[in-house]
C-alpha cells in the first residue's frame, strides 16, 4: 500500500526519537526526512505541546553516572532509568548540569571552563568554543562566576550567558550563539547587585537569577532577554510573614519557581505568570505549599522538576535532610498527597532535570548534524519536493 508523504510525516512526527532513529534506516526517502530541518522542527514543536512539563528526566549523580527516565513511566510501581554509556558518558564524566531547553541539555566541566551542550535522546554532543581570551577563568575565590543555557525563539538559537564579577574590572557578561558559533560582549550590565546562585534558570525565553540589590540589599529577580540580549529587573514577591524563609528560584524548564522555605514548618512555592502585561502584584501565584510532615519526613530542599501530563500532579525532588539521600515523588495539587517515585538502578543522591526529547542534532555551523532535503548533499540526493510527490510504501 502507497501512502502519501503528507501523511507518512503526520505518523512519524508523532513517534519518539528512538523509534525515529531506527526509521532512519527504512530507506533514503524516510532518512532524508526525518533528517529534515522541516520535520525536526515539526517533531519538537509537537512534543513540547503534548509534553509541556518536559516529557523525559536527565538525572546526575554527582557528576560521575548520568540517566534518562521517560516522565510518564515515573507512575509505574517499578520506573526504570537507563545509564548514559559510550563515548558520551566519558564527555560528561566530572559535569555538572547548568540547564535544559527544546531537547538540548547544557553541562559543564573544569569551574565553568568547559561547556558540552548535549541531546540526550539522540546521544549527539558538541563542545562550544571558548571564551574570548578577556573573559577571566572561573579559577580564583575573588572572582563570581554565573553561567545559564536557554533557547532564544525569536531567532531559532541556543544561547549560553556567563557572567564574571571581579572586584578589580567589575561586571562581565557575554552570550555564546549556538548558530554563528561566537561569543558577543553584553556592554549594558547589572549595577549595585549582587547574584544569588550560580546558574541561571530558564523560563519564558529568559535566563533568571535572584539577586541582592543596594542599597538595602532588597531581594529581586535579575532576567536576561535572550532575543533581546537585554537585562531586566523583575519585581520580587512580597510576602508578610513572622519569620523570613530561605529562599531560591528554579525553573521546571517552562516556569520560574520561587522557593520560600520555613525550616521545621513547610515550603511555598510561587511560580511566575508568563502573560505580559501582568501587574506586579499579580506577577506570582502560590502554586502549592507543603508541609514537612507530607513528604518522607524532614527535607532540606524541595524542587519542582516537572508537571505531569494531565496538570493535575508535580513531580517534586526531594532531598532528606537526615540522611544524605534523595528522592521523587509525585505531589497531587488537589488532593495535597504525595506518591513515591521508585526508580531502579539510580544512586541514593542525584539531581534531576526535565528536557524534551527531540532530533534536534548538533555541528559547528548549524543545527542539524546530517545533510537535510534543504540543502541536497549532491545532485543525486532526492529533494524534499521529489519525496512528497512519490510518496512512500508501507506495509500495513
Amino acid at each position: 500500500m502507497v501512502l502519501p508523504c503528507e501523511l507518512i510525516d503526520e505518523v512519524l512526527c508523532r513517534l519518539p526519537v528512538k523509534y525515529l532513529l531506527r526509521f532512519r534506516c527504512v530507506s533514503k526517502g524516510w532518512c532524508s526526512l526525518i533528517d529534515s530541518n522541516a520535520f525536526v522542527k515539526k517533531h519538537l514543536k509537537r512534543a513540547l505541546e503534548c509534553n509541556a512539563g518536559g516529557g523525559s528526566i536527565f538525572i546526575n549523580s554527582g557528576g560521575d553516572k548520568f540517566y534518562l527516565a521517560d516522565l510518564e513511566s515515573l507512575d509505574d510501581d517499578e520506573a526504570v532509568a537507563v545509564e548514559v554509556k559510550g563515548s558520551l558518558k566519558t564527555r560528561l564524566s566530572g559535569a555538572v548540569v547548568v540547564g535544559a531547553a527544546n531537547g538540548l541539555v547544557c553541562v559543564s566541566k573544569n569551574m565553568m571552563n568547559q561547556i558540552l551542550v548535549i541531546n540526550p535522546s539522540t546521544r549527539r554532543w558538541r563542545k562550544i568554543a571558548s571564551a574570548p581570551a578577556e573573559f577571566p577563568r572561573c579559577s580564583c575565590s575573588t572572582e563570581i562566576s554565573l553561567c545559564g543555557f536557554g533557547y532564544d525563539d525569536v531567532n531559532d538559537d541556543y544561547k549560553v550567558v556567563k557572567i564574571a564579577d571581579c572586584h578589580d574590572r567589575g561586571m562581565m557578561v557575554i552570550v555564546y550563539s549556538l548558530k554563528t558559533n561566537s561569543w558577543k560582549w553584553i556592554q549594558n550590565v547589572p549595577r549595585n547587585v549582587d547574584f544569588c546562585g550560580y546558574w541561571g534558570m530558564f523560563a519564558g525565553g529568559a535566563l533568571h537569577w535572584l539577586a541582592t540589590k543596594d542599597p538595602n540589599a532588597s531581594e529581586i529577580v535579575v532576567g536576561f532577554d535572550l532575543a533581546l540580549e537585554q537585562f531586566k529587573e523583575i519585581p520580587y514577591l512580597v510576602v508578610e510573614t513572622p519569620t523570613v524563609p530561605a529562599t531560591g528560584v528554579v525553573s521546571d524548564g517552562g516556569s520560574l519557581w520561587v522557593l520560600e522555605y520555613y525550616p521545621d514548618s513547610h515550603m511555598d512555592m510561587w511560580m511566575m505568570n508568563n502573560h505580559s502585561g501582568m501587574e506586579n502584584e499579580n506577577l506570582w501565584f502560590k502554586a502549592l505549599s507543603v508541609e514537612q510532615h507530607f513528604v518522607l519526613g524532614s527535607f532540606s530542599l524541595l524542587k519542582p522538576v516537572a508537571f505531569s501530563k494531565s496538570g493535575e500532579s508535580v513531580l517534586l525532588e526531594v532531598h532528606i535532610s537526615v540522611v544524605d539521600r534523595a528522592e521523587l515523588v509525585w505531589y497531587d495539587l488537589k488532593s495535597k498527597t504525595v506518591k513515591n517515585v521508585k526508580i531502579q538502578g539510580i544512586p541514593h543522591n542525584f539531581e534531576s532535570y526535565a528536557y524534551t526529547e527531540s532530533l534536534v542534532q548538533l555541528s559547528k555551523n548549524k543545527l542539524l548534524q546530517r545533510p537535510s532535503l534543504d540543502k541536497p548533499e549532491n545532485k543525486h540526493q532526492e529533494n524534499r519536493d521529489d519525496v512528497i510527490s512519490k510518496g512512500f510504501k508501507l506495509s500495513l
